[in-house]
């Protein structure tokens, strides 16, 4: 099962801050991207006291953003790949796959990898998968895939930073402990985390996205519309409940 360092009772030379009032230090953020969802989700984790390691294009949008964003370090995308502990890709999926993989895959060997992607149409075309997150796992066999985050737009990012509402955030993944580490640090970055099953299951959470953006449109709300789960009714907790534990805060 993967874990990540979060009980390292001390910060780095890298800046690793200290989680408040427990002395564990946060898990080092790579973060994939320099476009809209990318520079929202860096700002994002950067805010709530994540260290980040930033990676963009040609152009210097990575350095730009660093710049200005306190705890961001912008870097290539091999030394992304070697400081994360869990590496967030807010790319295209065939860029992803097809230039990403080949050149950092190695790199990532035993890290959790979320995927924050939406497939195209021409994503899945002609292959067996049914869902962008089940074609990255398979681009990146080494590493853990987490489906995260692909139901909410840069713009409700920035929206929750600033004290939004919080979306509940789908969750899909093979390995519990990996969705407990990514349902806690979306947590403390304030969303809401809800678990989806397995990998598999990131078909349904795509889905979804499609489904807001349909609503989106319907009610002329554009992507300012997002999906919360109403929990009727408590339930017993079992070993692989990616919930906060009882009488713990983020």
């Amino acid at each position: 099962m993967t874990s990540l360092p979060g009980e390292v009772a001390h910060a780095s030379a890298e800046g690793r801050r200290l989680t408040p009032n427990t002395g564990r230090r946060r898990p080092l953020l790579g973060v994939v991207g320099c476009g809209a969802m990318g520079a929202a989700l860096t700002e994002l984790f950067a805010g709530h006291g994540f260290p980040v390691y930033l990676a963009g294009g040609r152009r210097r949008t990575a350095e730009d953003l660093a710049a200005r964003v306190p705890a961001v370090t912008a870097a290539d995308l091999d030394a992304v790949a070697e400081k994360a502990d869990v590496l967030i890709l807010a790319t295209p999926v065939r860029a992803s796959c097809l230039e990403i993989a080949p050149r950092i895959g190695h790199r990532l060997a035993g890290k959790v990898l979320m995927d924050v992607s939406n497939p195209g149409p021409a994503d899945l075309y002609g292959i067996e998968h049914r869902s962008a997150a089940e074609l990255i796992a398979e681009s990146f066999p080494k590493s853990t895939v987490v489906k995260a985050l692909n139901c909410v737009s840069a713009r409700q990012v920035r929206a929750v930073a600033n004290g939004g509402p919080a979306p509940t955030v789908p969750i899909a993944g093979d390995d519990h402990e990996a969705k407990r580490s990514i349902a806690q640090i979306l947590r403390q970055t304030g969303f809401d985390a809800a678990d989806a099953g397995p990998l598999d299951s990131s078909r349904w959470v795509e889905g979804l996205t499609e489904l807001l953006r349909r609503l989106g449109h319907e009610e002329g709300l554009g992507d300012a519309v997002g999906f919360r789960l109403l929990r009727l009714a408590p339930t017993a907790r079992t070993a692989t409940d990616i919930r906060e534990p009882e009488g713990k805060t983020p």
